[in-house]
């Protein structure tokens, strides 16, 4: 008889993860089950995986008010809950019930603080615990008893930490984890930390002291002065994040060990709960074993469905004579793959242990990287093998192993096959997948990958020794490859991925290399002048609402607004309190004074905590730069995203967003900066798709677009003056209708009567009837296909064209006429990139592209270059794709990126 075991789970987390990793899904009466279903699939797969003996599921009932008290604006960020997750909450507790799984809440108390409790009791009693939760917070909660579970990406990847797991993340224990969320902050739940102490800082001194405690009392021996002294001016800050982040292990919750014991769930009751959900794939799972030796016994145990990974015959070559042999083996074949050990678990990516090739099915190798790296002669080989044509090679994360190599001065050749951007562009809405979840469905599934998902899954872990087996994952991308290219060629994108998001990702990997270097001490004088304008603002509010009040608590603030002031709440009052978001407050700034304030103060307060805090800690030691990570498949449109830090989302229209670009500087000291912006592109795109002759007229002469739309909707000749209001309305049903706007948000938009926009909108389809019927046309497809095309054939699936819910539909309506146009301009800007990289290495300049910001790119110039280098990025960019309208690049250059100036 196996061992009594606790699983505890962390409701709220696992719903909201599954709510926003599956695209909506409705029963055929419109109801939302997508977070309820995919909350069960994780539930069922650690009930077969661990084998439970009790299983407990915690809910949160409220946020104690000591949290409140010690950090007012704790959570106060935290949005809305989704209409559509709201009722779902119902269904997971009804999912619960069937399963006979008993639920814990305490009153005002948060579901950590009912599981760190039981954790406690638990080990009491000498029980082993698994916790099971979408927050990295609960990792405190590991000691020799109890391992955490946590989410890391959709509803099927799932990290294990025991204690070395922990260390191996954070290098420190999970008792100190608090002490480090002190000093660190948390963004997720609004705890400040100590500003301009990030990540690394913060783990390097609590290894360093100990506890916070220790660090705060010792303040005299942290280096450099400037990080002592930022601990003294926020000493009690970080000991209110600590306090707050802290779970609590003492609630009164009376453990019913032998009540709550585990037992096979009621397959009757759970089938017709499954049929009325209408969760089919799940019915039959109900008739089988699976169901059976679930509940802590090994008698008749059936592991979770799964494909099974026939491993090959792979060797360690860790001499140079061997390795030279594999590396000339692979030069004669016809392909060879290769993965980068660390672009697949916890390890630094500039501190690769090995590196694994294949280059025949059910063969491999694994090299130690850091010897083709440093010796001579199989530096030469590796080149070679690298640069070899025509392209042959199999790379999984082309961007992350073109990194590895630029930091060792190599170059990846032309790829063959990434199979990560092969699937992202397949299935574009769940970004970046995972080596394990871009095989499936092709003969590589079910190799054995680090956090793949699943006990004993994991091939190998951070200071393991080098083991034969670690080539298995070269060796399923060789199998792979032939039905991966096929798959993208049956959906049409074989051009997607050969001519744009391939050759794209070797320089996405040089353009993070470079980064910006930080005006730091312009930086300081924002966050001064930042500081004043939150003080006096504050000092505002204050005074319109007639008392101080906590101005991040949204329960506090409604109350101010709508209770004590009489404003207009637009909505009933909920039990969490009124909303008081920026879709609130924004439609009563222009009469009521304290909403204006209000919106003032939460965006110099963000753009101080977001930007002006946070950028100097994420400053890199070792090149005294700032490099952002820039995600190829990080929008389902194609478009590139970037994060830690986020520098495409740096507002440019405000005076603080303009304030905040001036600290930025060209990594090359003496260098400038220069941006090539495309003008209009999505309109321009528009008037290609829709072949509307007016339009393309229009460009093809250089008009303004928004003065000819005008003209031509009110009527009026030639010569004539255009008002800047007719212009400021034409110029809103210009981009509204990309994004399929209705009368409604015409009006909202162009401050116009819903009439006057109504009417608007049937002229201006009246003067350009072919986009009336290229909208038509293109709902038409899509409802028929399910998904619209880029003009490079890049897919957009739209599965909310058939719900049966009218928001959704409606939504993604929306999403059916904007994304062709921004889809294609996402294309054009990356052909545009590949093309510019390409010509920069043809001629030899040193400039270097360093950052893509929707239709701008920004380069590092030379001087001497500036005119050269404007004159190739105009070419790539004007020509990268043929349209029936000409294509328009402006340009500005500087010292800084706030100062560039139009070039002339």
């Amino acid at each position: 008889m196996a061992a009594d075991k606790v699983l505890l789970i962390d409701v709220y987390a696992l719903v909201y993860r599954a709510f926003f990793a599956l695209p909506p899904l409705t029963t055929s009466s419109g109801t939302a089950v997508n977070a309820a279903y995919g909350f069960q699939r994780m539930l069922h797969r650690m009930l077969v995986e661990e084998k439970p003996s009790h299983v407990i599921a915690c809910f949160d009932a409220g946020i104690p008010a000591e949290r409140f008290a010690a950090v007012p604006e704790y959570k106060a960020n935290r949005p809305e809950m989704p209409d559509d997750l709201r009722p779902q909450f119902h269904i997971v507790r009804r999912i619960l019930d069937g399963y006979g799984i008993p639920v814990v809440e305490v009153e005002n108390e948060e579901a950590d603080d009912c599981i760190a409790t039981l954790v406690t009791q638990a080990s009491a009693r000498r029980l082993d615990t698994t916790v099971v939760s979408g927050d990295l917070d609960l990792l405190q909660l590991v000691d020799r008893h109890c391992t955490v579970v946590v989410t890391r990406r959709g509803i099927s990847e799932m990290t294990r930490y025991d204690i070395e797991a922990v260390k191996a993340r954070f290098g420190l224990a999970p008792e100190q984890l608090p002490d480090y969320r002190g000093l660190k902050g948390d963004p997720s739940d609004n705890l400040p930390g100590v500003p301009g102490i990030g990540e690394k800082t913060a783990a390097k001194l609590i290894a360093q002291f100990g506890s916070l405690d220790a660090l705060l009392a010792n303040l005299d021996a942290v280096k450099p002065a400037r990080i002592a002294e930022l601990l003294r001016t926020h000493a009690d800050k970080a000991r209110a994040c600590r306090d707050v982040s802290s779970a609590k292990r003492d609630l009164p919750i009376e453990a019913r060990w032998d009540a709550w014991r585990y037992h096979e769930p009621g397959k009757e009751r759970l089938a017709e709960l499954f049929r009325e959900l209408e969760f089919r794939s799940l019915l039959s799972t109900v008739a089988t074993p699976a169901f059976s030796g679930i509940a802590g016994s090994d008698d008749g145990a059936v592991e979770p469905e799964s494909v099974t990974f026939e491993m090959g015959s792979y060797r360690v070559v860790d001499q140079v004579a061997t390795i030279a042999r594999a590396l000339d083996d692979a030069a004669k074949a016809p392909r060879v793959a290769f993965v980068l050990i660390p672009a697949l678990s916890s390890w630094r990516l500039d501190s690769p242990q090995a590196l694994a090739i294949s280059w025949r099915s059910r063969e491999g190798v694994i090299a130690p990287a850091q010897m083709l790296a440093g010796e001579a002669r199989l530096r030469d080989q590796f080149s070679r093998l690298l640069a070899a044509a025509p392209p042959r090679k199999i790379v999984f994360d082309a961007k992350n192993f073109s990194g590895w190599l630029h930091a060792h001065h190599f170059e990846l050749g032309e790829l063959t096959l990434d199979p990560m951007l092969a699937a992202g562009i397949c299935d574009p809405a769940r970004g970046e997948p995972t080596l394990a979840d871009a095989l499936v469905g092709t003969p590589g599934e079910g190799v054995p990958v680090p956090d793949g998902g699943g006990a004993g899954s994991t091939l190998f872990q951070p200071g393991q020794n080098v083991e034969p087996d670690w080539a298995a994952p070269a060796d399923a991308l060789m199998r792979a490859a032939d039905q991966a290219l096929e798959t993208v060629r049956q959906a049409g994108m074989e051009k997607v991925l050969l001519e744009i998001e391939q050759p794209l990702a070797p320089l996405l990997a040089r353009m993070e290399a470079v980064g910006f270097r930080l005006d730091e001490g312009e930086l300081a004088r924002i966050r001064s002048s930042l500081e004043t304008a939150i003080a006096q603002t504050t000092a505002d509010i204050y005074r319109l609402a007639g008392e101080e009040f906590n101005l991040n608590s949204p329960k506090a603030l409604g109350s101010i607004l709508f209770e004590k002031l009489g404003l207009p709440s637009g909505a009933k009052k909920k039990k969490s309190g009124y909303a008081t978001g920026a879709e609130v407050l924004a439609p009563l700034a222009a009469e009521h004074e304290i909403a204006a304030k209000l919106l003032q103060y939460r965006e110099v307060s963000k753009l101080k905590s977001t930007y002006v805090d946070a950028l100097p800690a994420a400053v890199d030691p070792n090149t005294h730069r700032l490099h952002t990570t820039l995600h190829q498949l990080g929008a389902a449109t194609g478009r590139l995203s970037s994060s830690d830090p986020n520098l495409q989302n740096i507002p440019v229209r405000s005076e603080v967003g303009r304030a905040i670009r001036r600290a930025f500087l060209p990594a090359t000291p003496g260098n400038v900066l220069m941006a090539a912006d495309y003008s209009q592109i999505e309109l321009r795109i528009f008037a290609h798709m829709s072949q509307d002759e007016n339009f393309i007229q229009a460009f093809q002469r250089g008009d303004d677009i928004h003065a000819f739309t005008a003209r031509a909707v009110f009527g009026i000749p030639e010569g004539e003056t255009i008002s800047g209001e007719m212009r400021r309305r034409a110029k809103a049903v210009n981009f509204g209708i990309l994004y399929g706007i209705s009368d409604f948000g015409l009006s909202q938009s162009a401050g116009m009567t819903r009439p006057e926009a109504k009417q608007f909108i049937a002229e201006y389809f009246e003067r350009f009837p072919k986009i009336k019927g290229y909208i038509d046309g293109v709902l038409e497809k899509a409802r028929r296909d399910g998904f619209v095309t880029t003009l490079f054939g890049r897919r957009r699936y739209l599965p909310d064209l058939r719900s049966h819910i009218y928001p959704m539909r409606a939504a993604a309506e929306r999403m059916a006429i904007n994304a062709p146009a921004q889809g294609s301009a996402a294309d054009l800007i990356k052909l545009a990139m590949v093309k510019v990289g390409k010509l920069f290495a043809a001629s030899g300049v040193r400039a270097q592209l360093v950052l893509q910001v929707h239709d701008e790119l920004i380069f590092d110039v030379p001087p001497d270059e500036l005119e050269s280098v404007r004159a190739q990025a105009k070419e790539a960019m004007e020509t990268a794709m043929t349209l029936a309208v000409p294509l328009a690049v402006d340009f500005k250059a500087g010292p800084t990126w706030a100062a560039a100036e139009a070039m002339v």
